[in-house]
Protein backbone atom coordinates (compact mmCIF):
# COMPACT_ATOMS: atom_id res chain seq x y z
CA UNK A 1 0.00 0.00 0.00
CA UNK A 2 1.69 3.32 -1.11
CA UNK A 3 2.94 5.48 2.00
CA UNK A 4 2.17 3.14 3.92
CA UNK A 5 4.09 3.29 7.69
CA UNK A 6 6.49 0.15 7.67
CA UNK A 7 5.76 -0.39 11.49
CA UNK A 8 2.17 -1.51 11.04
CA UNK A 9 2.45 -4.06 8.65
CA UNK A 10 4.01 -7.39 9.33
CA UNK A 11 7.50 -7.61 6.89
CA UNK A 12 9.34 -11.15 5.52
CA UNK A 13 12.52 -9.51 7.73
CA UNK A 14 10.84 -9.26 11.46
CA UNK A 15 11.21 -12.05 14.00
CA UNK A 16 8.92 -13.80 15.10
CA UNK A 17 8.72 -12.47 18.23
CA UNK A 18 8.35 -8.79 17.54
CA UNK A 19 5.82 -10.14 15.52
CA UNK A 20 3.75 -11.72 18.88
CA UNK A 21 5.16 -8.79 20.84
CA UNK A 22 3.48 -6.09 18.61
CA UNK A 23 0.10 -8.30 17.55
CA UNK A 24 -0.36 -11.15 20.14
CA UNK A 25 -3.69 -12.10 18.66
CA UNK A 26 -1.42 -13.36 15.31
CA UNK A 27 -0.39 -16.42 17.75
CA UNK A 28 -3.88 -18.42 16.81
CA UNK A 29 -3.44 -17.10 13.10
CA UNK A 30 0.53 -18.24 12.73
CA UNK A 31 -0.84 -21.92 14.44
CA UNK A 32 -3.64 -22.13 11.95
CA UNK A 33 -1.50 -21.79 8.96
CA UNK A 34 0.78 -24.80 9.57
CA UNK A 35 1.22 -27.31 12.31
CA UNK A 36 4.90 -26.52 13.00
CA UNK A 37 3.51 -23.47 14.50
CA UNK A 38 1.24 -25.02 17.03
CA UNK A 39 4.41 -25.83 19.68
CA UNK A 40 4.14 -21.78 20.07
CA UNK A 41 1.08 -22.31 22.14
CA UNK A 42 4.07 -23.26 24.69
CA UNK A 43 5.20 -19.93 26.75
CA UNK A 44 9.34 -21.93 26.38
CA UNK A 45 9.12 -21.93 23.25
CA UNK A 46 7.66 -18.88 22.00
CA UNK A 47 10.80 -17.02 24.49
CA UNK A 48 13.31 -19.32 22.58
CA UNK A 49 13.18 -19.82 18.80
CA UNK A 50 11.15 -16.76 17.55
CA UNK A 51 13.71 -14.65 18.79
CA UNK A 52 16.12 -16.72 16.08
CA UNK A 53 14.06 -16.54 13.34
CA UNK A 54 12.73 -14.12 10.98
CA UNK A 55 8.85 -14.42 9.78
CA UNK A 56 10.08 -15.55 6.13
CA UNK A 57 12.45 -18.07 7.90
CA UNK A 58 9.13 -19.27 10.18
CA UNK A 59 7.50 -20.04 6.52
CA UNK A 60 9.68 -21.68 5.32
CA UNK A 61 10.03 -24.06 8.16
CA UNK A 62 6.33 -24.79 8.21
CA UNK A 63 6.34 -25.96 4.91
CA UNK A 64 4.73 -22.06 3.39
CA UNK A 65 6.16 -19.58 0.92
CA UNK A 66 7.06 -16.45 2.76
CA UNK A 67 4.86 -14.44 0.64
CA UNK A 68 1.45 -16.21 1.70
CA UNK A 69 2.31 -16.03 5.36
CA UNK A 70 3.51 -12.75 5.01
CA UNK A 71 -0.03 -11.76 2.84
CA UNK A 72 -1.93 -13.88 5.63
CA UNK A 73 -0.80 -12.24 9.15
CA UNK A 74 -1.19 -8.94 7.23
CA UNK A 75 -4.95 -9.97 6.40
CA UNK A 76 -5.91 -10.75 9.96
CA UNK A 77 -4.67 -7.54 10.99
CA UNK A 78 -6.92 -5.67 7.92
CA UNK A 79 -4.00 -4.64 5.83
CA UNK A 80 -3.52 -5.94 2.31
CA UNK A 81 0.08 -5.37 2.06
CA UNK A 82 2.96 -7.62 0.46
CA UNK A 83 6.30 -6.48 1.20
CA UNK A 84 8.90 -7.78 -0.73
CA UNK A 85 10.30 -11.29 0.38
CA UNK A 86 14.15 -10.47 0.65
CA UNK A 87 16.06 -13.41 -2.04
CA UNK A 88 17.35 -16.19 0.70
CA UNK A 89 20.54 -15.64 1.93
CA UNK A 90 23.33 -17.67 3.68
CA UNK A 91 22.05 -19.47 6.97
CA UNK A 92 18.31 -19.30 5.25
CA UNK A 93 16.80 -23.02 3.63
CA UNK A 94 19.32 -25.85 2.57
CA UNK A 95 16.70 -27.77 1.38
CA UNK A 96 17.09 -28.59 -2.41
CA UNK A 97 20.44 -27.68 -2.53
CA UNK A 98 22.46 -30.48 -3.71
CA UNK A 99 24.30 -33.10 -1.57
CA UNK A 100 27.91 -31.93 -0.45
CA UNK A 101 31.04 -33.78 -0.90
CA UNK A 102 31.68 -34.34 2.69
CA UNK A 103 28.18 -36.37 3.09
CA UNK A 104 29.63 -39.85 3.72
CA UNK A 105 31.58 -38.32 6.25
CA UNK A 106 31.35 -41.04 9.65
CA UNK A 107 29.02 -40.10 11.96
CA UNK A 108 30.46 -39.07 15.21
CA UNK A 109 26.75 -38.20 17.24
CA UNK A 110 23.28 -39.41 15.85
CA UNK A 111 20.46 -37.47 18.02
CA UNK A 112 16.54 -37.84 17.30
CA UNK A 113 14.81 -34.48 19.20
CA UNK A 114 11.32 -35.12 17.78
CA UNK A 115 10.50 -36.57 20.88
CA UNK A 116 11.31 -33.28 22.58
CA UNK A 117 9.78 -31.05 20.47
CA UNK A 118 6.45 -33.22 20.28
CA UNK A 119 6.68 -32.77 24.10
CA UNK A 120 6.45 -29.47 23.83
CA UNK A 121 10.19 -28.96 25.08
CA UNK A 122 13.05 -27.09 23.83
CA UNK A 123 16.24 -29.55 22.53
CA UNK A 124 18.73 -26.69 22.00
CA UNK A 125 20.73 -27.82 25.24
CA UNK A 126 20.84 -31.39 23.75
CA UNK A 127 22.09 -30.02 20.34
CA UNK A 128 24.38 -28.07 21.72
CA UNK A 129 26.08 -30.89 24.27
CA UNK A 130 25.66 -33.25 20.98
CA UNK A 131 28.10 -30.73 18.78
CA UNK A 132 30.64 -30.90 21.61
CA UNK A 133 31.38 -34.66 21.07
CA UNK A 134 31.54 -34.52 17.33
CA UNK A 135 35.14 -34.40 16.40
CA UNK A 136 36.71 -32.82 13.36
CA UNK A 137 36.24 -34.96 10.06
CA UNK A 138 32.99 -36.21 11.56
CA UNK A 139 29.05 -35.28 11.79
CA UNK A 140 26.48 -34.94 13.44
CA UNK A 141 22.89 -36.34 12.46
CA UNK A 142 19.67 -34.79 14.08
CA UNK A 143 16.32 -36.11 13.34
CA UNK A 144 13.97 -33.08 13.80
CA UNK A 145 9.99 -32.28 13.01
CA UNK A 146 11.13 -28.83 10.93
CA UNK A 147 14.30 -27.61 9.34
CA UNK A 148 16.09 -26.11 11.88
CA UNK A 149 17.89 -22.53 10.17
CA UNK A 150 18.76 -20.80 12.78
CA UNK A 151 21.20 -23.92 14.14
CA UNK A 152 22.90 -23.02 10.60
CA UNK A 153 24.63 -20.16 11.94
CA UNK A 154 24.79 -21.02 15.12
CA UNK A 155 27.04 -24.26 14.76
CA UNK A 156 28.63 -22.67 11.83
CA UNK A 157 30.12 -20.26 14.37
CA UNK A 158 31.79 -23.51 15.44
CA UNK A 159 32.96 -24.44 12.24
CA UNK A 160 30.07 -27.07 11.27
CA UNK A 161 29.23 -26.94 7.15
CA UNK A 162 25.27 -28.00 7.22
CA UNK A 163 22.71 -29.70 4.77
CA UNK A 164 19.60 -30.70 5.07
CA UNK A 165 17.15 -33.11 3.89
CA UNK A 166 13.49 -33.96 4.02
CA UNK A 167 12.46 -37.10 4.48
CA UNK A 168 8.79 -36.78 5.13
CA UNK A 169 5.86 -34.34 6.33
CA UNK A 170 7.06 -33.84 9.60
CA UNK A 171 11.23 -35.48 9.66
CA UNK A 172 13.84 -33.81 8.59
CA UNK A 173 16.89 -34.84 8.56
CA UNK A 174 19.84 -32.71 8.96
CA UNK A 175 23.79 -33.25 8.70
CA UNK A 176 26.27 -30.89 10.18
CA UNK A 177 29.52 -31.45 9.32
CA UNK A 178 32.87 -30.27 11.61
CA UNK A 179 35.45 -29.31 9.39
CA UNK A 180 39.40 -30.37 10.21
CA UNK A 181 42.09 -28.37 11.04
CA UNK A 182 44.58 -28.26 8.62
CA UNK A 183 48.14 -27.15 9.31
CA UNK A 184 48.42 -23.57 8.77
CA UNK A 185 44.60 -23.23 8.67
CA UNK A 186 42.37 -21.86 11.82
CA UNK A 187 39.10 -22.82 11.30
CA UNK A 188 36.64 -22.28 13.77
CA UNK A 189 35.63 -25.01 16.21
CA UNK A 190 33.36 -22.54 18.67
CA UNK A 191 34.57 -21.15 22.46
CA UNK A 192 36.88 -22.88 24.09
CA UNK A 193 35.84 -24.64 26.84
CA UNK A 194 35.78 -23.84 30.86
CA UNK A 195 36.92 -26.04 33.14
CA UNK A 196 35.58 -25.94 37.18
CA UNK A 197 38.90 -23.72 38.22
CA UNK A 198 37.36 -20.99 36.16
CA UNK A 199 34.88 -20.39 38.85
CA UNK A 200 37.39 -19.23 40.95
CA UNK A 201 37.80 -15.85 39.39
CA UNK A 202 35.34 -13.70 37.45
CA UNK A 203 35.86 -9.69 36.55
CA UNK A 204 31.89 -8.73 37.02
CA UNK A 205 29.04 -9.89 38.25
CA UNK A 206 25.39 -9.76 37.32
CA UNK A 207 22.09 -10.76 39.58
CA UNK A 208 18.73 -11.32 37.71
CA UNK A 209 15.48 -10.91 39.63
CA UNK A 210 12.80 -12.89 39.73
CA UNK A 211 10.38 -10.44 38.50
CA UNK A 212 12.39 -9.30 36.12
CA UNK A 213 10.53 -9.58 32.54
CA UNK A 214 12.23 -10.81 29.57
CA UNK A 215 14.28 -9.54 26.98
CA UNK A 216 15.86 -7.38 30.30
CA UNK A 217 17.13 -10.67 31.81
CA UNK A 218 19.41 -10.88 28.44
CA UNK A 219 20.10 -7.54 27.89
CA UNK A 220 21.28 -6.86 31.34
CA UNK A 221 23.98 -9.89 30.99
CA UNK A 222 24.57 -8.21 27.32
CA UNK A 223 25.54 -4.94 28.65
CA UNK A 224 27.36 -6.16 31.40
CA UNK A 225 29.06 -8.81 28.48
CA UNK A 226 29.98 -5.81 26.80
CA UNK A 227 31.85 -4.05 29.02
CA UNK A 228 34.98 -6.40 29.25
CA UNK A 229 37.39 -7.18 27.99
CA UNK A 230 37.94 -10.83 25.60
CA UNK A 231 39.19 -13.24 27.92
CA UNK A 232 37.61 -11.58 30.95
CA UNK A 233 34.63 -13.49 32.49
CA UNK A 234 31.41 -12.58 34.23
CA UNK A 235 29.15 -14.30 36.74
CA UNK A 236 25.37 -14.67 36.26
CA UNK A 237 23.00 -15.33 38.89
CA UNK A 238 20.08 -16.31 37.32
CA UNK A 239 16.20 -17.53 38.36
CA UNK A 240 16.14 -20.10 35.57
CA UNK A 241 17.94 -21.54 32.24
CA UNK A 242 18.02 -18.59 30.03
CA UNK A 243 18.04 -21.12 26.65
CA UNK A 244 17.49 -17.81 24.25
CA UNK A 245 20.73 -15.71 25.81
CA UNK A 246 22.78 -19.33 25.46
CA UNK A 247 21.97 -19.44 22.00
CA UNK A 248 22.96 -15.94 21.63
CA UNK A 249 26.46 -16.76 23.66
CA UNK A 250 27.02 -19.74 21.36
CA UNK A 251 26.15 -17.12 18.54
CA UNK A 252 28.71 -14.66 19.08
CA UNK A 253 31.60 -17.21 20.52
CA UNK A 254 31.35 -16.69 24.13
CA UNK A 255 32.20 -19.91 26.23
CA UNK A 256 30.02 -20.76 29.58
CA UNK A 257 29.45 -22.79 32.22
CA UNK A 258 25.76 -23.51 33.77
CA UNK A 259 25.18 -24.81 37.30
CA UNK A 260 22.00 -25.86 38.46
CA UNK A 261 21.62 -25.42 41.47
CA UNK A 262 17.98 -26.38 42.31
CA UNK A 263 14.71 -24.22 41.97
CA UNK A 264 15.27 -20.56 40.81
CA UNK A 265 19.08 -21.11 41.60
CA UNK A 266 21.10 -21.23 38.17
CA UNK A 267 24.80 -19.63 38.30
CA UNK A 268 26.38 -19.11 34.78
CA UNK A 269 30.18 -18.31 34.27
CA UNK A 270 30.57 -16.40 31.02
CA UNK A 271 33.97 -15.90 29.54
CA UNK A 272 33.82 -13.25 26.67
CA UNK A 273 35.18 -14.69 23.26
CA UNK A 274 37.64 -12.51 20.73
Amino acid sequence: MAGEDRQEVVRPEMKVAEVLRRWPELLEVLAEASPAFQKLKNPLLRRTMPNLVTVAQAARIGGLEPEELVARLNRALGVEARPEVPVAKEGESLLGTPPPPWLSAPVGFHLDVRPILEQGGEPFQAIMAAAREVGPGTKLVLEVLFEPIPLYKVLGKQGFLAWCERLGERHYRVHFYRQEVRQGQGVAAGPASLSEEDWRDYQAEVFIEENLEPPLPMMRVLEALARLRPGEKLLVHHVRRPVHLLARLEEEGHAYLLKDLGPGQVKILIRKGG
